[in-house]
């Protein structure tokens, strides 16, 4: 064992990956110091029925906080002894200890064991001049044309439609009520849901059904699930629709000209709406081709080398990616079920993505290391007011969050990323 501070001893009893145990042994005459102090202290401040404060005789006081005092004291010496073994033995955490085995008797030293878990070493030896093909940047027309049609579709102009039946393109409230087996089903009734016909937004037999029906008409339309139909309640089943036209809405696009274009924003020609188009899907297509490349020299480096991942840091990337997924799944109002997955499955596949992950992580830590790639507060701040200034109403919660200490090393964290993402994208070898 290893002494150190008040001849505490400590020594690692067992390593497994990034997994280190710690036997630490604390004296029982530094124990009873301890003890001592505590009681010395309280004694001066401690309110016992019938004594005035502070004046309590010391075997009251030891008989009405023994247990308020032990507790402390244990406290106190697991975690005095805990850091100062990390020093001793030179060890650097990446989260809380695990404490176990542990022994606290009266007269007896304080022995106890502290699992860890500590960041790998890894022996990096090339990272410069990674070969990785480079793709070229070009912009199709036909994404230009389809962002020029979204920007039309968000001007579009609506107007109620009346005597005449609904056709592709409408925009159709109904109100409907499904049966399975004449078994009226409450996950299948709406009220006021808009169609827009022919859009393949709904089955292809309420589209086709509802195609053709004049405001207040109501029709029963059949529909046939497929076997493998996501809802695996509805897979195989056949419904009947009881469907009502409430009302009809036609979309009338805008002209594609210069008005339009000013109508758009701060363009004075179509051309140069045009333009300003084209450059800013260019400059998304680029980074998505920077970001595919630094993923792929990352993906090299970590295949080149053999080193555990710690457990938590797994456990925890882990976690947060799974929660990303369910939010998502949330929003859109979906299920485990209506995917057709298995939660322990999709759980499966986001560990496996969290391994590579820390992996990748860890080895764009070491090439900053290696390179003395830092953060200055200077950078910190230039960054977070360049997204305060980017986030409108919400601000100010944010501004709160980047006050802490927290998300003060989030942003560090991401600005040394990013250099070094770039360091090795300027040192690789690109074809």
């Amino acid at each position: 064992m290893v002494e150190i501070l008040n001849d505490t001893k400590a020594s690692i009893v067992s390593e497994k990956d990034c997994e280190k145990v710690i036997q630490i042994c604390v004296p029982k005459d530094r124990v009873l110091v301890e003890i001592e102090n505590m009681y010395s202290n309280l004694q001066l401040v401690a309110e016992v029925p019938g004594f005035r404060a502070g004046k309590a005789p010391r075997p009251v006081v030891v008989k009405y906080f023994k247990d308020k005092v032990e507790k402390d004291v244990l406290d106190k010496l697991i975690s005095d002894a805990y850091i100062n073994s990390l020093k001793s033995l030179n060890l650097n955490p990446i989260d809380f200890p695990g404490i176990t085995d542990l022994k606290f008797e009266q007269g007896q030293p304080l022995e106890f064991k502290a699992k860890i878990e500590i960041k790998p070493e890894i022996k990096l030896v090339k990272y410069k001049g990674i070969k990785v093909k480079k793709e070229v940047v070009e912009v199709k027309k036909e994404d230009a044309e389809k962002s020029l049609d979204y920007l039309r579709q968000r001007l579009a102009q609506f107007s109620t439609v009346e005597g005449r039946a609904a056709k592709t393109g409408d925009f159709v409230m109904i109100d409907f009520t499904g049966t399975v087996n004449g078994v009226a089903d409450k996950n299948l009734t709406a009220s006021d849901y808009v169609v827009e016909l022919g859009t393949n937004k709904v089955l292809t037999e309420l589209d086709a059904g509802i195609t053709g029906m004049n405001i207040g008409d109501k029709k029963d339309i059949n529909v046939e699930y497929k076997a493998d139909f996501v809802n695996k309640d509805l897979a195989g089943k056949k419904a009947i629709y009881s469907v009502t036209i409430k009302s009809l809405r036609e979309k009338k696009l805008p002209e594609l000209n210069d008005d339009f274009a000013k109508d758009v924003g701060e363009f004075k020609t179509l051309e140069e709406l045009k333009k300003n188009i084209e450059d800013g899907l260019k400059k998304e297509l680029e980074q998505k081709e920077k970001a595919r490349l630094v993923n792929v020299i990352v993906e090299e480096m970590v295949k080149s080398l053999d080193f555990p991942a710690p457990q938590s840091l797994i456990d925890r990337e882990a976690a947060h990616l799974i929660e990303e997924f369910e939010t998502r799944m949330k929003q859109q109002n979906v299920s485990y079920e209506v995917l057709g997955k298995k939660k322990e499955d999709v759980e499966k596949e986001y560990r496996e993505i969290a391994v590579k992950r820390v992996k990748g992580f860890l080895v764009l830590e070491k090439v900053a290391e290696l390179e003395k790639i830092s953060v200055s507060e200077d950078d910190i701040d230039k960054e977070i007011s360049a997204f305060l200034s980017r986030s409108g109403s919400e601000s100010d919660s944010w501004s709160e969050y980047f006050k802490s200490e927290k998300g003060r090393e989030s942003v560090r964290g991401q600005i040394q990323q990013d250099k070094v993402l770039d360091f090795l994208l300027l040192n690789a070898d690109l074809k």
